[in-house]
């Protein structure tokens, strides 16, 4: 046989060749220097010799001619009798006929490649690869079949290592298919293949024999679907035959479940499994509530059962229901949104009917409750000009306490919303509108368990500015004192709408006069609160005040005093605009008529001061074994400002009205009411000032190699005294003093104190016996015998954290992990942001202390006192098994706050919890138990974290 090596002969060469020659069979020995050899078959060349030519070389035994055969074109060619059928089928097929291929066919291998031209087939040993249009296959051999139109491949058995190499991979597309044998028709795309191993989704899909038909559903009999990615996986569902159906689902017949190869009596007659492509959010498909009782609640219910639907990438849909056997029902749609490089957010929306099953409820005909909630969170990506964003969270004020699922929203007793648009215009313009809604869910009522008394504020802001500019300094300036003068301008407004009414207070012995309005009586003993409700509206609108203020920041320049003396003088504009005033009127026999306008009017203020501040140091030399040093710095501050007298009529801020009949006059704001308390005009002039102080000590190093000599430890990171003293104040100038401090007294213990003292006394209310508190009088504490100064607030915290890697458990980072497919930047970004909702079984252990005491008395009241202690904490008991508790310890009630202790177990591929909460904090929450036991995320199984599952342990409602 004659072989020609590495030698290139064009597609028309080998055909002359062919012909002259009469070859019966060619083979190529490539080796690896032949792994990019390609053979190309082309649909426009005959079809019958096409696979039987190897462009790249032509070896041929010589030739006896025993017969002549004139072809059309003139050509005598001498042909062996073996050959007679080639030459009748190429006497019989035309140039012109179509052949079967619809794409170029693609070949090669490491090995070898033997092309059998009698079987018109071709076989490829060795690390063989076939390309023909999106398909592509690998495999140790592979054989093509012309006649066929078939490609047949498997491994080989490796003698050495006694195992089979090279399997087949069969890829269409973005689908992969590992196989032990693989036989596929490249016309009709239909296939048989044996023991098919694919990853579609999250899931795994294994099978002993598989059929594929012409549409890429694949018919696979002895099956297995499994998230586990193992060889042997932990657990699966065991089917005799399932149908992929267009790589987007899979249908099964009678099924059970397989955990630890071990069946278990636990199956369905049919089963449905969708899963997501890589690029989707997931697939549409029911959502199976669960299931349980609430103790002496509601009853038994289905939770959480409903549809889930995948729209697009770029947005779902979750609809989900409540029922439970007492009559309560609840319903609930959420949605999760994104457009990568713009933004992303979520919204909730939540309805429930409570019907409590409580006898005495029913005794008494207590009504149902009506619960809801909204929750909108939008995060845009900076961009362009302008940012919108919105973090909305607005509940009724039992929804958190009868329907919150952790324990941070059962227990929170404020919730605050805001949407906020805001725009550039410029480099100095800007502006913005924002809408905010602030709730306090108020107090449980001790007899029905019930939150009552919340509060809701609701407001509209809007506001415009100019950044602050140079006028002297427009092109940058020279340095002269003077450029260094700045002037901004700063304008917002809001409208607020409160069902908290103020109180009234028109009592005589307060005012010296009489108001002859008519008075709510009920807001006249104290603040009343309403419901916030639209058939409230006309009353909550009533109240309701539009409030614009403006002011103009500007900067003066520094100077240096004596070198070391900061000197900052300053000068300030600032007013207010109303909708409404007030107008007094004197109608005799010691009484006042009150007339409310719809009329705009300003209210403006300017002051103008001065502040000075230094440092300085002083070193206290330590002869120790390490300490060598302890340095106290101190940072004095002592500025003064001073407001003109703003009462005058020619301001028009004040009317000066005549309330006896003895003659005497009061002035009255026309803009802020009588029951106001804020200034009434007057000038004044006011001192203020601060002493901070720090302390830290300086250590030699342990080592004499280091790189520094010394090293400074801070014992004292800031003790501050700070108060104010008004100069022309007619009494109780002076203001009271704050004393506050922090420092990490060790490398992991925190620590917060701050103090509040009152300098005047306190006396009895001679007017009113239910003022516990008292007045304050202008005279100080001392003096009264009630000591130096009266403690009003006093408040101060421990906290430490430790675990062995040291880190922050707020911001400890997820490294993403490149080699998980399934994981999308959205999904890990989800993971960085809060690191508290997973287990890390990386970090063995991690506990968390706080210890605070807090002590408030307002005038002669008793003080009132909070101290309580809490832990977090977990244990990695081995490296799949960890424990955490949470738990606190009030000292007032005497009586431990919400515990939950969980236990976790990492299966790889379960995720596996039990959660008790031995005490729930409360006689109206009931203590409980749950387990889980569920497949995991494979974005979990690659980064090692165990989803944190919350607890729910309601009763009553």
């Amino acid at each position: 046989m004659l072989q020609l090596k590495k030698n290139r002969f064009s597609i028309w060469l080998c055909f002359w060749a062919f012909l002259l020659g009469g070859c019966v069979t060619t083979q190529q020995q490539s080796g690896r220097s032949a792994r990019q050899a390609r053979s190309v078959a082309k649909a426009d060349t005959l079809a019958a010799i096409q696979p039987a030519i190897a462009p790249d070389s032509v070896a041929s035994d010589t030739l006896t001619p025993t017969d002549t055969t004139a072809l059309r074109n003139g050509i005598s060619v001498a042909l062996n009798d073996s050959l007679s059928m080639v030459r009748d089928s190429l006497l019989r097929d035309s140039l012109a006929k179509e052949s079967d291929l619809q794409s170029t066919v693609e070949y090669q291998s490491q090995d070898s490649t033997i092309m059998d031209v009698d079987g018109k087939q071709v076989h490829l040993y060795g690390d063989a690869e076939v390309k023909y249009g999106t398909i592509q296959l690998k495999a140790d051999y592979i054989r093509i079949d012309w006649t066929t139109n078939e490609i047949f491949a498997k491994g080989t058995y490796d003698s050495t290592t006694k195992k089979t190499i090279g399997d087949p991979i069969f890829q269409d597309g973005p689908e992969s298919y590992n196989t032990r044998e693989l036989r596929y028709n490249y016309k009709t795309k239909k296939g048989f293949i044996r023991e098919i191993i694919t990853q579609q989704g999250e899931g795994n899909i294994r099978g002993d024999q598989v059929k594929k038909d012409d549409e890429g559903n694949l018919y696979i009999k002895g099956a297995i679907y499994t998230t586990c990615n193992l060889t042997h996986p932990h657990f699966y569902i065991n089917a005799p035959k399932i149908k992929l159906i267009d790589n987007k689902q899979v249908v099964s017949g009678p099924f059970n479940l397989v955990i630890a190869d071990v069946p278990l009596p636990v199956g369905l007659p049919f089963g449905f499994f969708p899963f997501p492509k890589k690029k989707e959010i997931g697939t549409s498909g029911i959502i199976f509530p669960a299931y349980g009782e609430e103790p002496n609640g509601r009853g038994f219910f289905l939770r959480d059962g409903g549809y889930y639907f995948a729209v697009s990438e770029r947005f779902n849909a979750t609809v989900t229901g409540q029922i439970y056997s007492t009559g309560s029902w609840g319903l609930g749609v959420s949605s999760v949104y994104t457009k990568r490089y713009r933004y992303n957010g979520n919204v909730a929306l939540r309805f429930n009917r409570n019907k409590s099953g409580d006898e005495i409820d029913k005794l008494l005909n207590r009504p149902g409750r009506n619960d809801f909630s909204v929750i909108w969170s939008h995060a845009p990506v900076p961009r362009g000009n302008s940012t919108f964003s919105a973090n909305v969270n607005v509940t009724s004020n039992s929804f958190n306490q009868y329907n919150a699922l952790d324990n941070q929203r059962y227990i929170s007793n404020v919730a605050s919303s805001s949407v906020q648009y805001n725009r550039t215009f410029g480099q100095y313009a800007r502006a913005g509108a924002s809408l905010r809604v602030n709730q306090n869910f108020g107090q449980v009522v001790p007899s029905t368990g019930r939150r009552e008394g919340g509060k809701t504020d609701v407001s509209t802001q809007f506001n415009f500015g100019i950044n602050q500019i140079a006028p002297f300094a427009l092109n940058g300036g020279k340095g002269r004192w003077y450029e260094s003068f700045r002037l901004g301008l700063d304008f917002n407004g809001d409208y607020s709408v409160n069902n908290s009414l103020s109180a009234i207070d028109t009592s005589y012995s307060r005012l010296g006069f009489v108001v002859v309005n008519s008075i709510d009586s009920s807001r006249v003993s104290g603040e009343q609160v309403i419901d916030f409700n639209f058939g409230n509206l006309p009353t909550l609108l009533r109240d309701a005040q539009f409030t614009g203020r403006y002011s103009l920041p500007i900067s003066l320049p520094n100077f240096k005093l004596l070198r070391f003396v900061n000197f900052t003088p300053s000068l300030s504009l600032q007013g207010e605009v109303f909708t409404k005033q007030y107008r007094y009127n004197y109608v005799g026999n010691n009484q006042i008529r009150i007339d409310t306008l719809n009329q705009f009017g300003s209210e403006y203020s300017y002051s103008f001061g001065a502040g000075m501040n230094t440092r300085f140091y002083g070193t206290f030399q330590i002869q120790g074994r390490r300490l060598e040093a302890i340095r106290h710095t101190v940072i004095p501050a002592i500025s003064f400002s001073y407001t003109p007298d703003f009462s005058g009529d020619n301001f028009g801020f004040y009317q000066q009205v005549r309330i006896n009949e003895a003659g005497d006059t009061r002035f009255l704001s026309r803009y802020r009411g009588i029951g106001s308390t804020s200034s009434n005009g007057k000038a004044s002039g006011v001192i203020s000032y601060s002493l901070n102080n720090s302390f830290e000590m300086k250590l030699r190093s342990k080592s004499d190699t280091a790189d520094q000599q010394f090293e400074k430890v801070m014992l004292l990171d800031n003790l501050s005294f700070g108060g104010s003293y008004n100069l022309i104040a007619d009494s109780l100038k002076l203001s009271n003093i704050a004393i506050n401090a922090n420092t990490q007294i060790a490398r992991n213990l925190n620590m917060n104190f701050n103090l509040t003292l009152d300098p005047y006394a306190y006396v009895l209310d001679p007017r009113s016996a239910s003022n516990t508190a008292g007045i304050k009088i202008n005279e100080f504490a001392i003096k009264r015998g009630q000591g130096l100064a009266r403690l009003q607030n006093l408040n101060f915290a421990f906290s430490t954290n430790f675990n062995p890697k040291k880190k922050d458990p707020k911001t400890k980072p997820v490294p993403p992990n490149p080699q998980n497919p399934q994981a999308t930047p959205e999904q890990l970004e989800f993971i960085q942001r809060n690191p508290d909702l997973y287990v890390d079984f990386d970090i063995p252990w991690n506990i968390s202390l706080s210890y605070n005491f807090g002590l408030s008395r307002f005038g002669l009241q008793k003080a009132s006192l909070v101290q309580t202690v809490n832990a977090t904490g977990d244990l990695s008991l081995t490296p799949k098994w960890k424990i955490s508790l949470q738990t606190g310890f009030d000292f007032q009630a005497l009586s431990p706050s919400i515990t939950t202790v969980s236990l976790y177990r990492d299966l790889h591929c379960w995720d596996m919890s039990f959660n008790w909460t031995p005490f729930a904090g409360s006689q109206f929450r009931a203590s409980n138990y749950s387990f889980t036991l569920k497949a995991k995320s494979s974005i979990l199984q690659d980064l090692k974290l165990t989803r944190r599952r919350s607890f729910y342990d309601q009763s009553g409602y």
